[in-house]
Formats: C-alpha cells, structure tokens, sequence
C-alpha cells in the first residue's frame, strides 16, 4: 500500500473468552452491547487491569473480564456502567441446572468478593446473614427457563453453609448477578452502586440525553490529552462534556446546540465547574469558530428518531462533517456517535469521510456505529458541502 492510500475502516470485535481460572482479583464491567472493549481499555490504562476476554448480550450489555489490583481506581471508571466480582464459572456443552447449582454450592470466593466490596463500597456489609436478590440472563437454547435457572440459583445459595443467606428482592444487602451465555455460566456479584450508572453531576435530564458511560467511552476514544480543545457541536444536556472533564485536564470545553432548553439543562448541569467550558447556542454546520481551532471533536449525531428525520440528515449530514474537518487542526481527532449507519456508509464511500475505524455497538437495543478518525490526513474528504 503506497503511503497516499488510506486503508479501509476497521471494525471494531470482541475478544474470545478463554475458560476462566477463578481466584482473588477476578472481575468484570458492564457496558452496553460493543462499549466492553472501550471499558476495558480504560481498565488497562487506569486500573493496571489485565484483559481476560469478553463477551456480548445482544440487545442487553457487553461484559468484559479482567484481573486488577483490588484499588479505589476501579470505582473511578467512566466508561462502565457496573463492576463485578467473578465468583463462579461452569463451561459445558449442555449445562443443566444440577451442575449450574453444584457450581454455585461449591464456590470458594464468595469471602474475597464481599471483602473486595466493602473496601471499594464502604458500608456494605459481608456477615454471616446476608439479604441477597439474583438477576439471572440466559442466552441459547436449553431445556429450563430463565424462571428455573433463577431459583436455582437462589436455592443453591440458601442451601450453602458459610452464611445465613436470605432471600430478599426488596431490599437486599447484596446482588448476586448470574449469566448463561450458550454453554458458560457466570456468577458475579455486583460491586457497585446506582451512582457508578447515573453520576451524581446529573442534576437536570432531558429525553434522548446520551448515557454517562456511553459519553465517556467516545470521549476516551479521543485520546485525551492536557492540551485538548474539546468541541462537541450537538451537546445537548453537555453530559460527553462533563464526562471529558472527568477523564484528565484539558485547555477548553467548547459546546453548542440549536435547542434552547437543552442548553438550558446542560447549563444546570455543568453548573460552575468544568472551567474553562463555554456553551453556546449555534448551527452546527456553520460553526462560530476559526479554521484548525479545535483539537478534538467528540459528539453524538443527530440519529433522526426522536428529534428531526432522516431526510434532514441526509441533507445536513455533509454540511456537519464538512465543518468539522474545517475547525479540527492538524493531528486532531474525531469521534461520532450516530445511529444513521446507512447514510455514514454513503458518505464514506463518496469519501465524504474516511474514517480510521469503526465500532458497532447497541444503545438501549438500538444499533448504531462510532467514527474514528484523524485530522492529519483530513479524511480524504471533499470539504465542499
């Protein structure tokens, strides 16, 4: 390939998870469907995480498994959603609900769990009686159902010795999270609390307002650097912002709609942290910025769902990308979430957009693709609207 040639975008895929070897430091995030490789790189970089593999639950979540110190890093990760102790692990062929039971009779690290909660969540509770719910997901075919599958779990708990457990769906002290995925069986308890998902800086929402974790997975991929001028020209509620904020130091946080009251809400929202930051409300294919001021652009596109359509962003859509190459300086970066997969793909091939690689991912059951690329080649791009 001659250096003028750009190679084509690649996609994005999860890694195979290997048969697990269950000890002490043994854990998983949660993320949604196609964001689990994100999160684990986030592992890998903050947490001194070693990535196992991963696996995905169409049109539910993606997890992703890895050992780490057991450290208050691991609470401080943005682009996952919840964390987990493993605790168990079954492989077979056909696995039946007597084997799935044994594995969970016979598991030896209910203790490190527990003990691994109470010092990442202080006041949680690891005594001898314990209040537990199960939250049980199955994959595949097989002969029980997810109700079966769910009791007997809950009924091989019970049963072991080394606490008094009680089963309590209302107000449980613990949450045992068990998946079967074809022929794995998985059990986890659940490390972190609601804040982990929903973060406290959400103090005005709005509808179709993107997921923390979501927002701070594309603004990872951005690679965030001290010297970062951030744009995010459809900010909405401003929550990839404030999610790039939280991710390292930065030189400017530049946001902007044509929606008042999402501007409004993103104002409450950012409140008076997140300095130096300025909101504004703009046109987003006619940017109130000069050529190359803008290091990195992180945003989500309009998907023509639940504001505006699809015929308006097939007219729009060149005008933005078009504007975005105009205001990303040299060595620049920019992610975009958009869930309008057909019409990026008619822009990539007429070259309207070259994009480094590109993730599939799923956001509450809907399919959509992150865009990556860098400004150092400008795409290839045709910059004319």
């Amino acid at each position: 390939m001659s250096k003028n040639q750009k190679s084509q975008p690649r996609e994005e895929f999860t890694l195979p998870l290997r048969p697990l070897r269950l000890g002490a430091n043994l854990y998983a995030l949660q993320t949604q469907p196609g964001f689990e490789q994100i999160a684990l790189d986030e592992a890998a970089k903050r947490a001194q995480a070693r990535v196992l593999g991963s696996r995905v639950i169409r049109e539910r979540s993606g997890i992703g498994i890895f050992t780490a110190p057991a450290a208050p890093a691991l609470m401080k990760l943005r682009c996952a959603e919840d964390l987990f102790a493993v605790i168990g692990y079954h492989a077979a062929p056909d696995p039946s609900l007597e084997k799935i039971s044994a594995a969970v009779r016979g598991t030896r690290h209910i203790d490190w769990a527990l003990d691994a909660r109470v010092r990442l969540m202080p006041g949680s509770k690891a005594g001898r009686r314990m209040h537990f719910r199960v939250i049980a997901r199955m994959t595949g075919e097989h002969e029980f159902r997810r109700v079966d599958f769910k009791r007997a779990v809950e009924q091989a708990l019970v049963e072991r010795e080394d606490r008094n457990w009680r089963l309590d769906e209302e107000h449980p002290e613990v949450e045992v999270w068990v998946t079967l995925l074809d022929s794995e069986f998985i059990m986890m308890i659940r490390l972190s609390d609601d804040l982990m998902r929903q973060r406290g800086y959400k103090h005005a929402d709005r509808p179709g307002s993107l997921r923390p974790a979501v927002a701070a997975a594309l603004a990872w991929l951005s690679d965030p650097n001290p010297g970062d001028v951030v744009l995010d020209p459809f900010c909405g509620t401003a929550t990839t912002l404030i999610e790039r904020a939280h991710l390292g130091r930065y030189a400017m946080l530049l946001g902007g709609d044509n929606d008042p009251e999402a501007l409004a809400v993103a104002r409450i929202n950012v409140g008076p942290r997140y300095k130096p930051i300025e909101l504004r409300p703009w046109d987003a294919a006619e940017l109130p910025l000069p050529d190359r001021s803008v290091t990195k652009v992180v945003t989500n596109l309009p998907w023509g769902i639940r504001f505006g359509s699809h015929s308006d962003n097939r007219h729009a859509y060149p005008r933005f990308i078009s504007e975005l190459n105009r205001v990303m300086a040299p060595g620049g970066k920019a992610v975009m979430l958009t869930g309008e997969r057909a019409l990026m793909r008619e822009l990539t091939a007429a070259r309207k957009i070259a994009p480094d690689h590109i993730i599939k991912v799923e956001i509450l059951g809907t399919y959509a693709e992150i865009y990556v690329w860098s400004a150092i080649a400008k795409s290839g791009a045709d910059r004319s609207a």
